[in-house]
């Protein structure tokens, strides 16, 4: 039998660049090392591949000439003992041109002497070392990257160490490089734990200077009032983050806690489309209702260091219902108190937010993500969340306060998760704080499994600080509506440790979340087991319900039949 494809259909096949390079990029470094050795045309594909991120520049370094360890140096770093020269260089460039992403943390990898950084500034051909680079992420002293800035360079991650700060003159002077060398940044990340009151003029001088950013990440409490006016100038500027993670670092929150007033001109902010605040609900409603404030946004993200009264919330709902129509996500986050004792007998109504509060949601047009973190359980009947879900169904993202600090009651059962199911199809993410201790589990709701509708894209359950007694019939629970592969979650987002000088009550309120937890974990542990066991009842459900309406139609037809008084000697077709 003659072979499918010929020698020579193979050998083109394998010529093809574009299929090389996605099939080389799943194989591992060594791999593509060997690859690199086969041809001139696989050397190419493999080299891009091996060199299109560089974390170490150890690697880099030790093509120019050999590094050694500096002789008498407790750390081991590593020098050269003779520099490069013009024919290193030129060797160099085979490689230097493939990289695009450089990821350099001086405290991880082959520790280098900052002799190194120095001679390859001295002798370089270029003034770009990496021509081709897009993407810089420094994690070092930070004049020592001044050598592989580049015009090409687009987005840059920025770590700013603490012990930077006493000399100011240094910062102007490095970002007056950064502005020079890298004139065509489109994203900044800064990551610091240096109040933004101690370098606010600087960094005004930076984002004044850098006309083509698109986006900026900023640790939280770091987006002051005369950050925000600088950033209303830039014309192509239409992202404004802050992140939570620990690398990200954090600012003072009085920076920007009830001071954030800037004032907007006629023409600001004219791209923005996408914000993350860490201001009062007070300050971000202000923002918003002056003129010239942003109204094209799409995703709006404040994150508020009060405990935000219902009233502000329905306001500011009310005010956005107004100003932004096209908006599609939101994020409301409340500071939470984790030392706050009360049970919820203690809270008056008029600080927990109900449905009143939450009802200018359904005006929103195009909303269909909404996340809302506050101290004290949502005051929401089962009503409320059926009428909710029915006004909603667009929705892909919900979560309505599912970690509350106070936590020791919730009239919302696991039925309040059946609204969603029902109504919203198109849910993907879904967090609620409920009560899954009570009694009556909701297997009342339906005399038979398959009647009770699944959700259809559900993808995560957050239930936060929810209560749970029985692990294995809230998953017998779950399992029904749940669709196979969900990612269930639980706990808390907000910073849960105790202070030292806690009182007991709060070290018990908080030992009683860890217990839900490992509830919850239980609960988890079984549900993709029992959620496998329903999907396999519903397909078998489904055959026999096809099964059954076939043979109704055959007697159906054969009753007919009979009933025409057709001879005996008559066919009768089944």
């Amino acid at each position: 039998m003659a072979p499918l494809f010929s020698s020579s259909s193979i050998t083109r096949v394998l010529a093809i660049p574009e299929l090389l390079d996605l099939i080389f990029r799943y194989l591992d470094d060594k791999s593509n090392t060997s690859n690199a050795l086969v041809c001139t045309q696989w050397s190419e594909v493999a080299l891009n591949i091996l060199w299109s991120n560089l974390s170490d520049l150890a690697r880099l370094f030790r093509i120019l000439r050999p590094l050694e360890k500096v002789a008498g140096d407790k750390d081991a770093v590593y020098a050269w003992s003779v520099a490069p020269d013009a024919s290193d260089w030129k060797r160099l460039e085979k490689y230097t041109r493939r990289v695009r992403r450089l990821i350099f943390d001086a405290d991880y990898g082959t520790p280098l002497e900052a002799s190194v950084f120095e001679d390859a500034s001295r002798t370089r051909t270029s003034l770009a070392i990496l021509p081709n680079l897009v993407y810089l992420d420094w994690r070092a002293p930070l004049p020592l990257s001044v050598i592989f800035m580049s015009s090409h360079v687009k987005t840059f991650i920025l770590w700013m160490p603490q012990d930077e700060t006493s000399p100011t003159a240094e910062f102007r002077s490095f970002f007056r490089d950064v502005t020079t060398r890298m004139p065509n940044l489109t994203t900044l990340d800064i990551r610091t734990i240096i109040p933004m009151h101690d370098i606010e003029d600087d960094m005004v001088f930076l984002f004044e200077s850098l006309t083509k950013l698109r986006k900026a990440v900023f640790p939280r409490y770091h987006v002051t009032t005369r950050i925000a006016e600088t950033l209303a100038r830039l014309e192509d500027f239409g992202c404004l983050e802050f992140q939570y993670h620990q690398d990200q670092g954090i600012g003072d929150p009085d920076d920007t806690s009830s001071v954030f007033r800037p004032k907007l001109q006629m023409g600001a902010f004219p791209s923005l489309w996408d914000v993350s605040m860490t201001v009062t609900l007070d300050d971000a409603l202000a923002f918003m209702k002056q003129p010239f404030s942003p109204t094209n946004l799409t995703t709006l993200y404040v994150d508020s260091a009060l405990i935000e009264s219902p009233s502000i919330v329905q306001e500011f709902l009310e005010s956005l219902s107004d100003s932004c129509q096209l908006l599609e996500g939101l994020g409301i986050l409340a500071h939470i108190d984790n030392t706050d004792n009360r049970q919820l007998s203690d809270i008056p109504s008029d600080l927990r937010i109900n449905f009143s509060n939450l009802q200018p949601l359904l005006v929103f047009p195009n909303l269909v993500t909404f996340e809302l973190i506050h101290q004290f359980p949502l005051d929401l009947t089962i009503d409320n969340i059926q009428q909710l879900a029915q006004s909603w169904p667009s929705l892909r993202k919900l979560i309505l306060n599912n970690e509350p600090a106070v936590s020791d009651h919730c009239d919302l059962t696991l039925g309040a998760l059946l609204p969603f199911a029902t109504h919203c199809r198109e849910l993907e993410h879904l967090g609620l704080f409920i009560n899954a201790s009570s009694g009556d589990l909701p297997s009342a709701y339906a005399a038979t499994t398959y009647q009770l509708k699944p959700f259809a894209k559900l993808r995560r359950l957050s239930t936060g600080t929810s209560l749970i007694s029985e692990p294995g019939e809230v998953a017998l629970f779950l399992s029904q509506i749940c669709p196979l592969g969900i990612a269930l979650d639980f706990g808390v987002t907000w910073d849960h440790a105790a202070p030292d000088d806690s009182e007991s009550d709060t070290l018990e309120r908080i030992d009683a979340i860890g217990i839900r937890c490992d509830k919850w974990a239980k609960a988890r542990e079984h549900l993709p087991l029992l959620t496998k066991l329903r999907a396999e009842e519903r397909s078998r459900t489904r055959l026999l319900t096809e099964e059954v309406t076939d043979l109704r139609m055959r007697s159906s037809v054969l009753l007919d039949t009979l009933q025409a008084g057709r001879g005996e000697d008559s066919c009768i077709p089944l």
